[in-house]
């Protein structure tokens, strides 16, 4: 039995019970007549509002932004100085290999140094190989060099392309909120509008279009005939005298009753000033009285939120491109540091390539031994893996005393301001759903919003849902775990403007649903049925489409003898 039929079930006990009672207390004594039965109960005035139901869904929390840590040497892990959830700089220093290898071979470059000092007098055979190995270090550095350069160009070019429509982004992001902020502006002000003259207009039909609200809103002037002619000016009456109908013994222009005279009178109604403060109201809006309808008011909230979605994806725009100029810069100034230390090497290598016979020979094999050093004290700061980007520390993939190998992912950084979620929903509440509505995520770290930015139009074939993406301003909350589940929450049904009651004040016979309305007579209250349309509902409140009108009082509570014209006593609300 579902909560819908419970609620039913207990409805029709309860009328049994009350048939009961009410056969039980016919009589309050041995003579004398049948006193009237009393029913007690409580009401509420039927009023408008909004109802929204809730769905809950699981989804899967993503990084925006994600790098994988590849080192370029393998060896023992000596130390890992981070762990998972961790936030981390640029240049932070991630984990150390054994740099014993490294220290070997700067040592050998540098016992180069010392056997090229020794040897300098002996050794001139070496010129040869020494020039030779001396070009082949420029060839491998200026070629190094160049793809650095190319790289560099590249990222320069991208990075003027990026900065370049962060102006058309932010002018497009502040557009878009202006335009969602008049647009909703409107809306709400002819909703208001339509709720405080909606009554008007049903009863005035004529005032519905702006030719007939503008003719309404005209005061009338009315013509009436003055006894007595003479009479003076007041007001707004005129009086004046109609020439060529002068009576006998009278002539033109003379005084007395003898000339008919009338008098024009501007008379106001109180639907021509209803008329006239609507028509003001309008035009500070401004909006068409047109739009004053439940298709008016349904196609300004269409604008508004179009001009909302429109308003969350500039946004997000925006905010990717920021990032994107970050990015680039940080991957620009990696590649010039590179470049700078091989122009320090191809430098060295020159001069020692342009050494001649005699002792410069032997100083070019020294400089070139010192080149070698530069080159093993570069390889050993390789040996020190460093964080190429700033975030949150995802995956470590090496362990301490243990051996990595080279170009495997050591570690997995993401940048977690902006983290994405993905969850899947069932036709009907894709269809609910719109750009830029807001999903509430319960996480370890309190309540989150996010802002849909994807709305999948075709079918997950494997789940047969849609999938749904939204984007989450975490700020680095390390409670946001890549790859995990998180419990989140959208509206999946609403209505708005619609007539509210209690939802225990609906009962049902069969499929017809009805409520008990309280009839305030002159003598006795009663309780009046009233077949009603039921809508939407939620667990304590319920939309009634047609049936109810605004402000009528509607019994909420169950009494024995409750029934159609039942006489019944109305207890006050309890306190608080």
């Amino acid at each position: 039995m579902n909560y819908r039929t419970g609620r039913i079930a207990a409805a029709i006990m309860a009328a049994v019970f009350s048939v009961v009672s009410i056969a039980g207390c016919s009589q309050s004594g041995s003579t004398g007549e049948m006193p009237v039965q009393l029913t007690r109960v409580e009401s509420q005035k039927a009023s408008r509002g909004t109802l929204e139901l809730t769905s809950t869904y699981v989804g899967t929390l993503s990084p925006y932004t994600s790098v994988n840590v590849v080192p370029l040497v393998s060896g023992t892990v000596e130390t890992v100085n981070v762990k998972v959830g961790d936030k981390v700089e640029v240049g932070d220093v991630l984990c150390k290999f054994d740099d014993k290898p490294a220290d070997l071979q700067l040592q050998s470059a540098k016992d180069a140094v010392n056997t090229a000092k020794a040897g300098k007098q002996a050794a001139k055979d070496q010129i040869h190989a020494a020039r030779k190995q001396a070009d082949a270090s420029i060839t491998s550095l200026e070629s190094q060099r160049s793809t650095l350069k190319d790289q560099k160009k590249s990222t320069e070019k991208q990075l003027k392309e990026v900065k370049g429509s962060l102006g058309t982004l932010k002018d497009a992001q502040d557009s878009a909120a202006q335009a969602y902020n008049s647009s909703k502006s409107i809306y709400d002000k002819t909703n208001d509008l339509f709720i405080r003259y909606q009554g008007f207009i049903a009863a005035n039909p004529d005032c519905a279009t702006t030719a007939g609200l503008v003719s309404a809103s005209i005061p009338e002037t009315v013509v009436t005939e003055v006894s007595g002619g003479g009479k003076e000016n007041d007001g707004n009456v005129l009086v004046f005298s109609v020439p060529g109908e002068e009576q006998e013994g009278q002539e033109n222009g003379g005084s007395g009753g003898g000339v008919p005279q009338y008098q024009e009178k501007t008379v106001s109604s109180e639907k021509q000033r209803t008329a006239a403060a609507l028509l003001k109201a309008l035009g500070e809006v401004p909006i068409a009285v047109e739009y004053m309808s439940t298709a008016g008011l349904a196609m300004l909230r269409d604008q508004m939120e179009q001009a909302k979605a429109m308003q969350a994806s500039a946004q997000s725009g925006y905010a990717q491109a920021s990032s994107s100029v970050k990015t680039l810069e940080n991957t620009i100034s990696q590649l010039d540091s590179q470049i700078k230390a091989l122009d320090k090497n191809i430098g060295a290598a020159k001069s020692a390539a342009d050494a001649t016979a005699g002792t410069q020979v032997y100083d070019a094999q020294i400089k070139a031994a010192e080149t070698g050093v530069d080159s093993a004290e570069y390889q050993k700061d390789l040996y020190v893996v460093k964080a190429p980007i700033s975030g949150i520390v995802e995956t470590v993939s090496v362990t301490e005393k243990q051996m990595a190998a080279q170009g495997q992912p050591a570690f997995t950084i993401s940048d977690k301001e902006i983290m994405t979620v993905s969850f899947y929903v069932p036709e009907s509440v894709r269809d609910h759903l719109r750009i830029g509505d807001t999903v509430n995520i319960d996480s370890t770290g309190g309540d989150l919003k996010a802002s849909i930015t994807s709305i999948a139009t075709s079918l997950d074939q494997q789940k047969g849902l849609f999938k749904i993406e939204a984007d989450i301003l975490t700020i680095a909350d390390k409670s946001l775990l890549s790859n995990t589940s998180v419990n989140l929450s959208v509206v999946s049904d609403s209505v708005e403007n619609e007539i509210l009651i209690p939802f225990d004040a609906v009962y049902y016979d069969n499929d017809q649903a009805y409520v008990f309305i309280v009839d305030r007579g002159t003598d006795q209250t009663r309780a009046v049925r009233r077949n009603v349309t039921a809508g939407l509902y939620s667990e304590d409140m319920i939309a009634i489409p047609e049936g109810i009108s605004d402000g009528e009082e509607v019994v909420t509570s169950w009494g024995a003898g409750l029934k159609d014209g039942a006489v019944i006593e109305v207890m006050p609300a309890p306190s608080d």
